[in-house]
């Protein structure tokens, strides 16, 4: 593991990421992580931590709908891919063509398992809305990036947001540290869940909460630093940070747990973009901040003793054993959830 380390101390460090996310314009900052494949709407990891904070609402209330995002967000990434891959509308054409003949390929093209299941499935539940054969008629009309299928894409949204409508529950209070422009924070407003919870959010980068507090004032946005977690000692019940602890050195990411362990008194869910079952980190100083490869071992042996109990939740294997997917677009996609 290289020790390598540009910083003499937290408060150089938290400089350093500061003006590395400064130096970027609002628009840019807004827009980050949030599209494409990073869509929180159809993002594995973000689905994982909502459907976690729908089961701690409300317990085995709604792990089937849960389940049917987690399939919803793989097959609409899967047609995006296709959609960047070959844009025609025709496209759209042959591989709805393709499933209602149940065929593995169309076009030299593989057709994830998956999303045959799911096309059948909907065929067969009249009731429920077949997002698929919208979604496709859609494409067929315009272009994938038309207004009909992003719209398409909030399906889910509009489902949580009916069904959670008319669910009471003891609000609990959740915080996000890195929220960056209420990057995660958009989906829990759409689909209802913000209604549910006492939510904080703080980002080290004054432009992100500006944004925050601009699209959401009715949320609590602030500048604030993992390294000291503005909350007090077991105040939150849910917490979750996305893509960031790769960023930090090595001193910064055990402060950042640390910090972590202190204001959790339910569950932590952190999500990792760069992780994987390797001996050790590879700590990788880059431009201001670190760009490392974390050992889900060393991160779940570290976690052991801060925490009552660690579930490790590496994305691709996971999505491969409950859907039979085997195109997951991230190897180092992996969840930590922690007990406290």
């Amino acid at each position: 593991m290289a020790s390598s380390n540009p910083f003499a101390n937290l408060q150089e460090e938290s400089d350093a990421l500061r003006e590395a996310w400064m130096r970027h314009e609002e628009t840019f900052l807004g827009d980050y992580l949030v599209s494409e494949v990073e869509d929180p709407r159809i993002h594995f990891p973000s689905l994982l931590t909502r459907g976690m904070l729908v089961e701690t609402l409300f317990p085995g209330k709604q792990r089937d709908l849960i389940w049917q995002e987690y399939r919803f967000g793989l097959c609409m990434s899967f047609l995006q891919k296709v959609a960047r891959q070959r844009p025609g509308i025709q496209t759209a054409t042959h591989l709805r063509h393709a499933l209602e003949q149940g065929l593995k390929e169309f076009k030299s093209m593989t057709i994830a398992s998956y999303l045959q299941e799911a096309w059948d499935e909907l065929q067969q539940a009249a009731e429920e809305e077949h997002y698929l054969k919208q979604a496709l008629d859609a494409w067929q009309q315009t272009a994938w990036d038309g207004k009909q299928v992003q719209e398409l894409l909030g399906t889910f949204m509009r489902r949580w947001a009916s069904i959670l409508h008319e669910q009471v529950t003891k609000p609990c209070v959740v915080l996000e540290p890195a929220c960056g422009s209420a990057n995660d924070y958009r989906s829990l407003a759409a689909c209802g869940l913000a209604a549910k919870v006492h939510y904080r959010g703080f980002d080290l980068c004054p432009k992100n909460i500006e944004n925050a507090n601009r699209d959401y004032p009715q949320a609590a946005f602030e500048v604030g630093n993992i390294f000291d977690i503005p909350a007090s000692d077991k105040s939150a019940d849910f917490l979750y940070v996305h893509d960031l602890f790769e960023h930090l050195s090595v001193k910064g990411m055990q402060r950042g747990f640390e910090e972590v362990a202190r204001v959790t008194r339910g569950m932590a869910v952190l999500s990792f973009f760069n992780a994987a079952y390797c001996p050790s980190h590879t700590i990788r100083p880059r431009d201001g901040y670190h760009w490392n490869r974390l050992s889900l071992g060393c991160l779940q042996k570290t976690m052991k003793d801060l925490c009552c109990e660690v579930e490790v939740i590496h994305t691709a294997s996971f999505l491969k054993n409950a859907f039979g997917c085997h195109d997951y677009h991230n190897p180092g996609s992996a969840t930590l959830v922690l007990h406290f």
